[in-house]
């Protein structure tokens, strides 16, 4: 393999940078019970305390919840509704996901490059709440929690990924899979 190769693959997997895993509780949990029909739309709803919805950061943690969504939800075949608030009745048949963020800390990627570790480690604890609409019939809740390490160096998961990866279960968690 010539130099040139090498230097390509490095920066490839530097671009790529590291997958998000989330952690989830040990024990297993039943599968929700969401008629196919409820799968066509999912709406989704981001909260915290007031704490957090004061901080500087909150609003970017946010559209990083909607875009992440908004792409899974596409790739997946599904509509896709982001809610800034609770409607006081839905329509017609969907998911409500209503995600409460216990705790976060939010990181761009551009952050972790400019600073390096010295920006800390990204991390998100929340809870997703499944509802059947219209009738917001609960259908159960999931705990998710992702968390970057400073080893990981610059290659290290920021909040993209890991609100990605969180997209992902929970979508996971509404088609069954």
């Amino acid at each position: 393999m010539s130099k040139w190769m090498g230097m390509v693959l490095v920066a490839c997997v530097g671009l790529a940078g590291c997958a998000a895993s989330v952690q989830r509780p040990t024990s297993v949990a039943d599968r929700l019970d969401i008629p196919p029909v409820a799968t066509e739309e999912i709406h989704l709803l981001v909260q915290t305390s007031p704490e957090h919805q004061r901080a500087e950061d909150w609003e970017a943690f946010r559209a990083e919840w909607r875009t992440a969504m908004a792409s899974a939800t596409s790739a997946a075949g599904h509509r896709f509704v982001y809610l800034d608030a609770m409607p006081a009745q839905f329509e017609g048949p969907g998911t409500l996901v209503v995600v409460n963020v216990n705790d976060y800390r939010y990181l761009s990627q551009g952050a972790r490059l400019g600073l390096g570790v010295m920006t800390g480690n990204a991390y998100i604890d929340a809870d997703a709440t499944f509802y059947v609409l219209p009738q917001r019939t609960l259908v159960g809740t999931r705990e998710y929690a992702t968390t970057s390490t400073a080893w990981q160096g610059v290659f290290s998961a920021m909040t993209n990924k890991q609100v990605g990866a969180i997209a992902q279960e929970i979508l996971a968690e509404i088609d069954g899979r």
